[in-house]
């Protein structure tokens, strides 16, 4: 059961990840924004649900999983300017951070 869970998950991830990036004028910018949605679904799961295994396995590891991607964000990096990879990068992360110390602080009060 926790196999298809994560499977039906990184399905539904995946193939939205795609069709968002598709819709986006560019690679960096889809990536970028499917990144910052996938770690606020994976924090809103963990800090608001207070979900079952289960439901971490499907949202989590399954769905944030497949709808994020670190293999496009290492191809965008690899492609840029030591400068842009580094604000890329960097912005990235500090975007990523502030999403789940919100959604903790937030599910704290």
């Amino acid at each position: 059961m926790q196999i298809l869970l994560v499977s039906l998950g990184g399905i539904i991830g995946s193939v939205l990840r795609w069709q968002f990036i598709e819709v986006l004028p560019t690679l960096s910018l889809g990536v970028f924004i499917v990144n910052q949605l996938g770690v606020l679904v994976a924090g809103f799961v963990a800090y608001r649900m207070k979900p079952t295994e289960n439901q971490r396995l499907f949202w989590i590891t399954g769905f944030a999983g497949g709808f994020t991607t670190l293999s496009s964000l290492a191809f965008i990096l690899h492609g840029s300017s030591p400068v842009s990879g580094f604000v890329y990068a960097a912005s990235s992360l500090v975007v990523s951070m502030l999403i789940l110390n919100i959604l903790k602080e937030k599910a704290k009060a």
